[in-house]
């Protein structure tokens, strides 16, 4: 028996997050790849809605904007001076 392995070898999952700081306030902030599919998916939902407006579709008037995060943007000083970095974990 091998020390340290249970079953034969392991294998650990990496999970990459991105670390922003704000260079302003020093605020710490992480994101994933969901938070920019989510961004992006509502992004892109609320351009369907305007285009379905400049069709003469009026009932998409209607139709309530999707609130879209700014992940370019310090959530706790609204300041765009921030510095990115790719952070990976083994789970």
């Amino acid at each position: 028996m091998t020390s340290g392995s249970f079953g034969g070898g392991s294998t650990k999952k990496k999970i990459a997050e991105t670390k922003n700081t704000c260079t302003a306030c020093g605020n710490i902030w992480f994101y994933g790849k969901q938070e920019v599919t989510e961004a992006k998916t509502a992004a892109l939902g609320n351009l369907s809605k305007s285009m379905m407006c400049c069709g003469g579709c009026l009932p998409a008037l209607l139709i309530k904007d999707k609130t879209v995060p700014d992940l370019n943007k310090c959530p706790k000083c609204g300041s765009r001076a921030i510095t990115r970095e790719e952070v990976v974990h083994e789970v």
